[in-house]
């Protein structure tokens, strides 16, 4: 959905939405890391300010990606609250350093602002940064690759020590 800026009234736009997820990954073209198995649902305030438009709302919806410990795909309902603040323009490119005032601010080109980007954004924002099935994952063992989480694996009885620290083992203290 996209949503004019010049048509956003003084007082605020309240807007209820839902987006497919399919359209949003799209948007991605393919550079996502997990993958949006339900519509999104999100409700947004838009509000004019200081030249820019000021974006409050939340989200829901159902994401599926790999655990990154043993790599089992699972699904995590997102909630996310956000806010940011849309300046009419183009980033420069160069990499000034941010102050803390403008770490909130996006921009956009043009007179219209795109929801589906809006939530784009925000989904990849919301990840976490260690995707995890559980945060007790015990995930695969590096030596035969079977997952830690279903049992002991065949070489869990094997010394897992460093073979260069093995004369070591029967050092004694007197």
């Amino acid at each position: 959905m996209k949503i004019s800026v010049d048509d956003i009234p003084e007082s605020g736009l309240s807007v209820d939405l839902s987006a497919d997820g399919k359209n949003i990954e799209a948007l991605a073209k393919g550079k996502l890391d997990f993958s949006v198995n339900s519509p999104v649902t999100a409700h947004l305030n838009l509000t004019k300010a200081g030249g820019g438009v000021y974006v409050a709302g939340s989200l829901k919806t159902r994401i599926r990606y790999n655990c990154g410990r043993c790599l089992k795909e699972f699904e995590l309902n997102l909630n996310a609250d956000f806010s940011v603040f849309y300046i009419r323009g183009k980033e420069d490119g160069r990499e000034p350093e941010l102050k803390a005032a403008e770490m909130d601010v996006q921009y956009f080109d043009g007179t219209e602002l795109d929801t589906d980007e809006i939530l784009l954004a925000q989904l990849a924002l919301e990840m976490p940064m260690q995707q995890l099935c559980k945060p007790d994952c015990l995930g695969l063992c590096p030596k035969c690759g079977s997952d830690l989480n279903l049992g002991a694996c065949k070489c869990a009885n094997e010394s897992r020590a460093d073979p260069r620290f093995a004369k070591l083992k029967d050092f004694k203290v007197k």
